[in-house]
């Protein structure tokens, strides 16, 4: 009895650590709960979700929660393997780890005790080692750069990413695009915004419209945002059209990293942003979101094209 409600405090403290981390690191990044996922997913299992992704920089904690739904229903599911023994393929445990025969044994190549604090074992069976595991799993192949790859690489079926992908943009709230108090100052003194010479010069001259400065702030709460031009330094005109460029205006930016991390269309941190952006809703949400990601294209001012494969573009008409 004991043991057990000493357990039990220690799943409802980190639960509450959990949950102040993921309010204090921002907005985009920490990816807060939708209300789906607050009523789908029992608490110890999204404090492990949370937990368990930030030991791979760049993973979603939905993604996992996704994993954990899909394989089952975050271990509430009564088929073959979940709790004991192994499903028709040799799969177990709540996220589904081959422990031999047609699923192979990833559990013995990759499995690792994810109790906090640890008790020694990896159990294929208890749901904190089974989630670390699939954190470290999805790291070790490539999910911060590739994710679909990964997927991939967890279970061969295209229609499973897909589905992985889908349940995780459920659970994951969508940030309100609404201004947060970024000033042109601000943005000058963040170490967490990386300014080319053209772009500060244009935050210094008060040239730079409060939609960009805004958005900018929000990102950099979750990312360090690396600015390649908003003004000066960009043509004029759209290019291969003579429409005026919002960039002439100081209504649009060029991310050209985040964290660090190239934009590419293999970026999962660039996708990230492009969905927020796409998606979001708020005073904020620009008219033009440029991107490598085509699957955006039929969303309102989305686009991707030859030239923008290497940069996010945010940009907003004037007014």
């Amino acid at each position: 009895m004991k043991k057990a409600l000493i357990a039990a405090l220690l799943v409802l403290v980190l639960l509450f650590a959990t949950l102040f981390a993921v309010v204090s690191t921002g907005l985009v990044g920490s990816q807060l709960p939708s209300k789906e996922a607050t009523g789908d997913i029992p608490a110890n299992y999204l404090a492990w979700y949370q937990t368990a992704a930030d030991t791979c920089p760049g993973l979603s904690w939905t993604v996992l929660a996704g994993i954990g739904k899909i394989e089952s229903n975050h271990g509430r599911s009564a088929a073959p393997g979940v709790r004991s023994g192994a499903n028709f393929a040799g799969a177990a445990g709540p996220m589904q780890f081959g422990i031999g025969g047609k699923a192979g044994n990833t559990w013995a190549a990759y499995g690792i005790d994810g109790d906090r604090p640890p008790d020694g074992v990896a159990d294929v069976y208890n749901p904190a080692d089974a989630i670390f595991t699939a954190a470290r799993y999805l790291c070790m192949n490539n999910a911060q750069r590739d994710l679909e790859q990964a997927l991939l690489a967890y279970n061969h079926a295209g229609w499973y990413v897909q589905d992985v992908l889908a349940q995780a943009q459920r659970y994951s709230a969508t940030p309100a695009l609404a201004g947060g108090g970024a000033d042109a100052q601000g943005l000058l003194a963040n170490p967490r915004v990386n300014l080319t010479e053209n772009a500060r010069y244009d935050l210094e001259q008060g040239i730079v419209d409060p939609r960009v400065v805004a958005v900018i702030g929000l990102l950099a709460q979750s990312y360090t945002v690396s600015v390649s031009v908003i003004k000066t330094g960009h043509g004029t005109y759209v290019h291969g059209t003579r429409r005026v460029s919002n960039h002439i205006g100081g209504r649009a930016v060029d991310i050209f990293a985040l964290n660090g991390e190239p934009v590419s269309p293999t970026s999962s941190t660039a996708r990230a942003v492009t969905s927020w952006l796409a998606t979001g809703q708020g005073p904020l949400k620009p008219d033009e979101i440029g991107s490598p990601f085509p699957e955006f294209n039929g969303l309102p001012g989305a686009f991707s094209d030859a030239d923008h494969q290497d940069h996010l573009h945010i940009g907003w008409d004037p007014g």
